[in-house]
């Protein structure tokens, strides 16, 4: 990155990731909100959320070709096209059909945008700068995410407001994106089929894949069920997106410092001791739902700890697959995180009708946990791998 146009790039990147977390940060809390207040019930509610994951999944197996048939600008524009308007319609298309509708059609675009940007950057990044570059982009989209949910505050001024503020800064994005010059990845072994290449980067990657999965099963979960349980418990919308925000605000903490820490340490033992850590937090939140001073100061603790899983995934997914592969293994990790998203929501719906709130953390925490099981049972290939026209290098990752 140390040329002029390459930077100009990535923070012209930056700023798109950041736009995109600042629209889902939004739209889960706020929808939630407006259909709490219309009577919906939480599993219901929880469904509704994962109709934007939905179109993240159904979207995520084509992004690879289009990405190689119309470049990495053309398709971050298209998909930001797809999200302003999206969110420009909630306020004219309004009901419960017509909002899940247009969920999904803003999963699609938040799809396609974050699978470009994405395989963007890990494309065209050395290995030893890789974990703080793309701590960097997780930090871009924890700062967009982070003020998301800060926007339900806008309700006062009408329900419309929220929707029209956020589509008029997509809209100033993607200016931005017009400036971009136009790139496309390289081209992967033809001979072999995609299912089976598929397969291949699955069983290659699989412990680099589920921090993807725990992300957006973290993300969707506190984001589309916290609210329907903080309301009922008595918090109020304002201390929900507060806290909400400081979980995301909590990453900013160790997002960059973790990064780097991955480059020095190896990525599956960082990812292993924040998810043990995080689980422990986790489930001491259901203690302190009645103290909102601590329940903020656990909420920016765990959110520090758990808020790299998604980038430090990407950055040992790059590791470990062959560069003309990272397309396939993008999209892959894009359906594991929308899997994740998908379940997080409905699952956390039922079991607070079923089972009570507190029993939504101790699921999250159960499953972080797992994770560190995972990474000492699995072991990870050690392959040789040529970056984007730099020195062979060697990578250890059983470390």
């Amino acid at each position: 990155m140390g040329q002029g146009k390459e930077k100009r790039r990535f923070r012209i990147l930056l700023g798109v990731v950041a736009a995109a977390g600042l629209t889902q940060g939004l739209l889960l809390p706020l929808m939630a909100t407006l259909l709490e207040k219309d009577g919906v019930s939480s599993s219901m509610n929880g469904l509704h959320a994962t109709a934007l994951y939905l179109g993240v999944l159904l979207s995520t197996p084509f992004c690879g070709a289009l990405v190689r048939r119309y470049g990495y600008r053309t398709v971050i524009g298209f998909g930001m096209v797809l999200l302003a308007g999206g969110t420009f319609l909630f306020p004219v298309m309004t009901g419960f059909l017509p909002w899940m509708v247009l969920r999904f059609v803003v999963g699609i675009g938040d799809s396609i945008l974050h699978y470009a940007s994405q395989l963007w950057i890990t494309s065209e990044s050395p290995m030893h700068l890789r974990g703080r570059l793309l701590s960097q982009y997780g930090l871009a989209f924890g700062i967009g995410f982070g003020l998301g949910p800060l926007g339900i505050n806008l309700l006062t001024f009408g329900e419309w407001v929220p929707f029209v503020t956020m589509g008029a800064l997509l809209l100033i994005v993607l200016v931005g994106i017009f400036l971009l010059e136009d790139h496309r990845p390289p081209i992967n072994n033809p001979s072999e089929a995609s299912g089976r290449r598929m397969v291949r980067i699955n069983r290659m990657g699989f412990v680099a894949l589920c921090p993807g999965f725990l992300y957006g099963f973290l993300e969707a979960t506190l984001s589309g069920s916290f609210p329907v349980y903080g309301l009922r418990e008595g918090l109020g919308a304002t201390w929900v997106s507060i806290l909400i925000s400081a979980f995301v605000y909590g990453s900013l903490l160790f997002q960059l410092p973790l990064g780097a820490l991955s480059d020095r340490w190896g990525r599956k033992r960082v990812l292993g001791w924040i998810c043990f850590l995080g689980s422990i937090g986790m489930a001491l939140i259901p203690f302190a739902i009645k103290n909102e001073w601590i329940l903020l100061t656990l909420f920016t603790l765990v959110g520090g700890l758990l808020g790299s899983l998604f980038s430090l995934g990407l950055a040992f997914l790059a590791d470990i697959v062959p560069v003309e592969d990272l397309p396939e293994a993008n999209a892959l990790s894009g359906a594991y995180f929308a899997i994740g998203c998908l379940v997080g929501p409905y699952v956390g719906g039922v079991l607070i009708q079923v089972a009570g709130g507190s029993s939504l953390f101790y699921l999250i925490a159960g499953t972080l946990f797992a994770f560190v099981m995972l990474t000492f049972l699995y072991r990870t290939p050690s392959p040789t791998r040529v970056v984007e026209g730099k020195d062979q290098e060697e990578v250890v990752l059983s470390r």
